[in-house]
């Protein structure tokens, strides 16, 4: 039985690998998932995880992205296809923005609030790197990414 997807939660996060689609229920819309690494800080110490995230959420109309101080739909981070009612134009254009801007780099999910509304912004994979190394997580991190 494959382990069940997780949502965002604040924390930093790594992606890897290849997004994953999976068509809605009762809807059109193809949802997206994907493995990272996610560290989450508390008070006491820093957890850290690989699973597999909804990450569909990070490119709702609801959530903002982060750039410097200002905030921006995030749904206006990709390309929207020619054919807004065409379902299957939506998912590759999702599908090309996670691949290319996703994959690999890191990211923070400052807030997540109702329904998913997530706040999130890129970060330097050094910020990332060094919070691993806090966390002592840098066998995970290596194992996945020997080059960094």
């Amino acid at each position: 039985m494959a382990a069940a997807l997780q949502q965002l939660r604040t924390g930093l996060y790594l992606f890897f690998g290849t997004p994953s689609a999976h068509e809605g229920q009762n809807t059109m819309v193809t949802g997206f998932s994907a493995t990272a690494i996610h560290i989450s800080k508390d008070e006491a110490d820093s957890k850290v995880s690989v699973e597999e995230y909804h990450i569909h959420s990070l490119l709702a109309k609801t959530s903002d992205h982060m750039l410097g101080e200002k905030s921006i739909e995030a749904h206006k981070l990709y390309t929207w296809p020619a054919n807004l009612g065409d379902p299957k134009a939506w998912a590759y254009s999702k599908q090309s923005f996670f691949e290319q801007h996703l994959m690999n780099q890191a990211i923070e999910i400052l807030n997540v609030g109702a329904a998913a509304q997530i706040t999130w912004k890129f970060i330097p994979l050094a910020k990332f790197k060094s919070t691993a190394i806090e966390a002592q997580a840098v066998t995970i991190l290596s194992d996945i990414f020997p080059e960094i």
